[in-house]
């Protein structure tokens, strides 16, 4: 799962900064120009002008870089903490979904300034090129796609992926299993061949190593398959649905 910026707002958060500070030059200009005329009219554009001015410095240069993002969810692996589905039957995956639904998120990138990412959180990173598993398919380079996932463990945490007393496919975290309550449906077991890391052998996560599944364990692209996650590679926080309207919450 890749999510971006979406709609009108995603060409816009693609910008540069040199972009955005020479589109700060031209707005500048422009009111600067309109500022000597007495007419209603040209008086309005200018304090319109003004107010795109200083909204733009304060959404590119300042929320954008060190406080909040908007991303969007394009696909399943998250499910059902997180929606991303087009309506109709999904042949990859055998699911069939009466409408489509995609949530749009609000990312918290202030907090891992001050903190340190915690188990259980969902967060937002920009993946290694190992990651990209579709670019061998796709006959092409692979490259750095944002992902979303689920954080399992961090450094020092031993990690397993294996069947329990009742044969039943569970993560093991620190030899206890997790109470993952959260996923969408049990794990399957066999786990799929390409999943080689923490998959029935341990896992020993070191410094700055990060572990992270989707809640849709059989159909994610995640730590199993590409292994840990550096630190220095997380984006933010999902902290917020706030897209569609009857899906608002918090994110947990």
């Amino acid at each position: 799962m890749h999510p971006q910026e979406v709609g009108a707002t995603e060409w816009l958060a693609n910008l540069s900064i040199g972009y955005v500070v020479v589109a700060a030059f031209a707005l500048t200009a422009l009111r600067l120009t309109l500022v000597p005329s007495r007419a209603p009219f040209a008086r309005s554009i200018a304090e319109l002008v003004e107010s795109l001015i200083i909204a733009g410095v304060l959404v590119f240069l300042v929320i954008r870089p060190f406080f909040l993002q908007a991303f969007f969810i394009p696909s399943e692996s998250m499910e059902p903490t997180l929606q991303g589905h087009e309506k109709g039957r999904n042949n990859q995956t055998n699911q069939d979904y009466p409408d489509s639904v995609h949530d749009h998120i609000f990312v918290d990138k202030l907090s891992y300034r001050l903190r340190d990412p915690h188990r259980g959180e969902i967060i937002v990173f920009r993946a290694e090129k190992k990651a990209d598993k579709a670019a061998e398919y796709e006959r092409r380079d692979p490259i750095e796609n944002v992902l979303i996932k689920r954080l399992i463990g961090v450094a020092g945490d031993k990690i397993e992926v294996k069947p329990d007393s009742d044969d039943k496919m569970r993560v093991f975290l620190n030899d206890k299993p997790l109470a993952d309550t959260y996923i969408k449906e049990p794990m399957n077991n066999p786990q799929p061949s390409p999943a080689e890391f923490a998959v029935n052998r341990p896992l020993m996560l070191e410094k700055d190593q990060l572990f992270v599944m989707g809640d849709n364990r059989n159909n994610s692209n995640d730590s199993r398959f590409w292994g840990t996650l550096p630190r220095n590679r997380v984006i933010g926080r999902a902290m917020l649905i706030f897209y569609p309207l009857n899906r608002i919450r918090l994110i947990r």
